[in-house]
């Protein structure tokens, strides 16, 4: 005998069917809750350039002014042949309740968040005047300085100063021994006094002509800058057809205060050929070198006479 068929016998497994579709949806849902969180909350990728990013690995925390707000992606390496700087580079997912915080002036670095605590990248959001931070531009994160790196500038720096401190003394010698024109100049004795001589008859000069009776300071207290000075304005003034009455009179004022600089010229150059002066005298009087003549030759002569007697002039009483 054949057996006899059921009808509606499925109906006593649909309500486990049901409990194990359930099951699965919750565990598939479970499962990729994770995912579902990251795709709502995280937005935008951020790029960041290190030197070196000694332990932080992909899954590490983003913090955003003290506050985890993302996670890194991949940690990878730049281009071999780029910059030192550009040696690591990051990628970051931020979340989207940190990005209105981000400005164009933020900052990236790369540090522990706490003692004994995961290496993390840290974003200083900057300040609030500044303009929004553009996702397409790249964040450098400044090198470390640790003491390692420290130690190696200090040790190239001494290695630059060891070969500063050979140089100089190989460049002292070669100046002292020669040869050259520098070490031939630091012999010559004689040269060195005669520039020393220079240089204070220069120093002299140079205060003389500072002083207020020199002959340039006269020469800018005379009348003739004056007059120049005005001769000038004049010429300035002059222009335009309807100003024709006033260009005949400065025109007529030009002419006679020509005749009077002529004139004073005249007059200081008679006077400087009668050899009135300071000038004069310096020009065209001979007087000052012949008493200059005889005051070394009476020199010269004292100086003979105390060489071959210099008992001369010592007079020694006892009473």
């Amino acid at each position: 005998m054949r057996p006899v068929r059921r009808t509606g016998r499925w109906r006593e497994y649909l309500p486990g069917i049901l409990i194990l579709a359930g099951l699965v949806t919750i565990s598939m849902t479970v499962f990729f809750l994770d995912t579902i969180r990251r795709a709502l909350a995280e937005g935008p990728e951020v790029v960041v350039l290190a030197a070196e990013a000694r332990g932080l690995i992909p899954g590490a925390d983003v913090w955003v002014a003290g506050s985890p707000s993302g996670r890194v992606t991949s940690v990878e390496f730049g281009d071999p042949e780029g910059r030192a700087e550009s040696r690591v580079v990051v990628h970051a997912t931020l979340h989207w309740t940190a990005v209105p915080f981000l400005r164009s002036d933020m900052e990236a670095t790369i540090s522990s968040s706490s003692l004994l605590a995961p290496v993390v990248l840290k974003l200083d959001p900057g300040t609030a005047d500044s303009g929004p931070f553009d996702f397409a531009d790249t964040l450098a994160v400044p090198p470390a300085r640790t003491t390692e790196y420290l130690l190696s500038l200090a040790n190239s720096a001494r290695g630059a100063v060891d070969t500063l401190i050979l140089l100089s003394d190989q460049l002292t010698s070669r100046l002292r021994e020669g040869p050259g024109t520098a070490a031939g100049l630091r012999r010559d004795t004689l040269l060195i006094a005669r520039m020393q001589t220079m240089s204070a008859q220069v120093r002299n000069i140079s205060e003389t002509l500072r002083a207020e009776t020199s002959f340039p300071a006269r020469l800018a207290a005379d009348s003739l800058g004056a007059t120049v000075a005005t001769m000038a304005n004049t010429l300035r003034s002059l222009g335009g057809e309807e100003r024709a009455v006033e260009v005949t009179e400065a025109v007529v004022d030009l002419a006679s205060g020509l005749e009077r600089i002529s004139a004073n010229l005249d007059r200081l150059d008679s006077e400087l050929r009668a050899g009135k002066g300071t000038a004069g005298r310096a020009v065209y009087d001979d007087e000052l070198a012949r008493q200059q003549a005889a005051f070394y030759a009476r020199l010269d002569s004292l100086k003979s006479e105390l060489r071959r007697r210099p008992w001369r002039w010592l007079r020694l009483k006892l009473f």
